[in-house]
């Protein structure tokens, strides 16, 4: 395991929770994301959007899921029509990774939505850990309780 730690460790770390970070091949798509040795039912995705009022939010869904924009723009009390997917200027300038953006919001100001079907898993869920070779093994009760974690019904 490399001794580099993600700033979204510091978060877990402060809140006392266990996890386990696995390093891996790269995995982009959904295929070599399968073949890792982490039940596919139990893997989370991040996903980052950005509106007017909240500059980044990060949503984590069961992988399979699709985001209803409906209910995370109530959620998230933004209009549906001003919620964006983030570019990939907007990730790299907050320090994201596509295929590896942990639910686990490090900076003041970015909320991270987690759908009721995450944290309603049992077991623990396997999410991004900063880079397409990293995975985090975590509780998803542990997620629902850190700090700018919101739970909310968010899958179609």
């Amino acid at each position: 395991m490399s001794t580099h730690e993600e700033p979204w460790q510091a978060v877990l770390d402060a809140d006392g929770s266990a996890y386990t970070v696995h390093e891996h091949a790269a995995a982009h798509s959904v295929a070599e994301r399968k073949a890792l040795p982490f039940p596919w039912s139990q893997a989370v995705k991040t996903l980052a959007f950005t509106s007017p009022r909240l500059p980044l939010l990060l949503v984590a869904l069961r992988a399979d899921d699709r985001v209803d924009f409906a209910r995370l723009a109530a959620a998230a009390g933004i209009g549906r029509a001003q919620l964006r997917t983030a570019g990939t200027d907007l990730l790299t300038a907050a320090g994201l990774v596509p295929g590896g953006i942990p639910p686990i919001s490090p900076r003041p100001g970015v909320p991270c939505w987690i759908d009721t079907a995450v944290v309603a898993s049992c077991g623990p869920v396997f999410c991004g850990a900063g880079s397409a070779a990293r995975t985090v093994e975590v509780r998803p009760a542990v997620l629902a309780r850190l700090p700018r974690a919101h739970v909310a019904l968010l899958h179609k």
